[in-house]
């Protein structure tokens, strides 16, 4: 049994390769490109069709892979990483030195370890002559130099897409195909440059894959524009969406949905069958799929009271909310008052403790202020008052009681 093992490699993208071995997803393999014989890892195993073994450039498409991976090509994988690294750097530092105006994005070892292919980036074409034997000096190496451009930039740096899925350049896409802007217009798409570009700043790679269909699909259907009659009123084709088989039609007042067959019916007179295609309004949820003017009239004044009922409803709550803010307002104005007053009685009441108590004190320094002595002979006492007479006796001492 043949089997078709997918190997991605940074400079070509996922690539198959044909075997009759046993592989498993994650061996690593050699494999023969057109840049050289490189070494890869295993991300898809699938085995091959029928018709695909059939086909005259099977081994084209797939060629076969040279080995699986010995213990000697698996210990040069794991030493080239650093050594890759390491040969970029240097790369860009002497492109820098010559002023080349050169990006250097990877390096590639060769598994004979006699090659090394370098991918760089630039505005313009870049003369790298000098900076190959500069190079080539240093590692004795055969360098290759391949200059991208924006879209091999990005399938080398790899990232996620507008869709949140992995960029395709970097995931399957192994080639790039011619994208132009008449693919989006025959897509019906807006012609809005950034929103259609991708992360390498290009048209988006996916517009080529549903572009066949459309191709297919547009001349099936009446053309932007086009006019015809319609229950005695005149319709003009505004939008197509060929996935889902629609046409939508503007008369001035109402619009109407018609798929293929029932546009082709109304062409001829018949009118379309009878099968309405919900429109739902994205507020109310009013069905606003009518066949008629009335009709759409009628529905309209239904949105518009259910409107109406909302406003009111929403003005009602809105008062009470108000009212309620204003009552919140006022008790909290209140309540300040309130405590205002406390502290002013608070004060008013320490202030006249403090009087009370100043007061006696005041009045008994007063008291003693005027206070007179009750005693006239200023500082003596009176004979009168003396109650030991003994005391007054002054005779005079005799010379005799000296001795």
């Amino acid at each position: 049994m043949i089997t078709l093992l997918g190997v991605p490699f940074d400079f070509i993208g996922l690539t198959y390769f044909q075997t009759s071995k046993d592989v498993s997803i994650g061996d690593l393999v050699v494999c023969q490109t057109e840049h050289g014989t490189y070494i890869g890892k295993v991300k898809t195993v699938r085995a091959a069709k029928d018709e695909e073994i059939q086909m005259k450039d099977f081994n084209t498409l797939f060629p076969p892979i040279l080995r699986i991976a010995t213990f000697k090509d698996k210990a040069f994988y794991k030493n080239s990483e650093a050594n890759e690294k390491k040969i970029t750097t240097e790369a860009q530092k002497h492109a820098d030195d010559l002023k080349l105006g050169m990006k250097v994005l990877q390096s590639h070892l060769d598994v004979d370890d006699n090659k090394v292919l370098i991918t760089f980036t630039a505005e313009q074409r870049v003369d790298f002559r000098e900076l190959v034997k500069i190079l080539n000096g240093i590692f004795h190496l055969r360098i290759e130099l391949r200059q991208i451009g924006p879209r091999d930039e990005a399938k080398i740096v790899g990232g996620l897409g507008p869709c949140g899925l992995p960029l395709c350049c970097s995931t399957f896409l192994k080639t790039f195909d011619g994208i132009s802007i008449s693919m989006a217009k025959n897509q019906l798409l807006a012609i809005n440059i950034p929103k259609l570009s991708g992360q390498c700043g290009k048209l988006m790679c996916c517009l080529k894959f549903e572009d066949k269909a459309y191709s297919e699909l547009r001349p099936l259907y009446p053309k932007i524009g086009e006019k015809f009659q319609y229950r005695n009123s005149t319709y003009e084709v505004t939008g197509l969406n060929l996935l889902n088989d629609t046409i939508t039609a503007y008369n001035g007042e109402n619009y109407e949905y018609f798929s293929k067959e029932d546009f082709e019916r109304v062409k001829k007179g018949l009118g379309k069958k009878e099968v309405p295609i919900r429109n739902l309004d994205i507020n109310s949820g009013i069905d606003l799929s009518g066949h008629g003017v009335q009709d759409t009239k009628n529905r309209i004044a239904q949105i518009n009271r259910s409107e109406e009922k909302r406003k009111d409803e929403k003005n009602k709550n809105s008062g009470n909310k108000n009212q309620n803010q204003r009552n919140r307002n006022q008790n909290r104005t209140q309540q300040q008052n309130r405590s205002q007053q406390r502290s002013t009685d608070n004060k008013k009441n320490n202030q006249n403790r403090n009087n009370n108590q100043k007061r006696p004190m005041n009045n008994q320094r007063n008291s003693n202020q005027n206070k007179k002595p009750t005693s006239s002979n200023n500082g003596f006492i009176p004979v009168s008052s003396i109650q030991d007479k003994s005391v007054l006796d002054f005779r005079p001492v005799k010379k005799d009681d000296k001795k």
